[in-house]
């Protein structure tokens, strides 16, 4: 039973996690299947919206463009320091 347990907790360095980070948004597009669900992505800060004909466009936009965008939440309202948002999303 010791055996057992101690073969348990060294096993623990065998394992790796699926998703790194920094995500890698090329890989993310190019395992993506298009579902045409519309959606509202922003920066980090908020400050830069876009509408993506779905969330694999998004990932295809970030791996090409070296953006960082993510699925927008009605939530968030964070003001733009020194500007507006570039697009708004319905």
């Amino acid at each position: 039973m010791i055996l057992f347990i101690l073969l348990v907790l060294t096993s623990v360095h065998w394992t790796k996690q699926h998703l790194t980070y920094p995500i890698n948004y090329c890989q993310l597009a190019a395992v993506c299947v298009h579902d045409h669900i519309m959606v509202c992505a922003a920066t980090e800060d908020g400050c830069s919206r876009r509408t993506f004909l779905d969330q694999c466009d998004m990932y295809e936009y970030n791996c090409d463009f070296g953006a960082r965008y993510t699925k927008h939440s009605a939530a968030q309202t964070n003001p733009c320091p020194g500007g507006q948002q570039d697009f708004g999303c319905n």
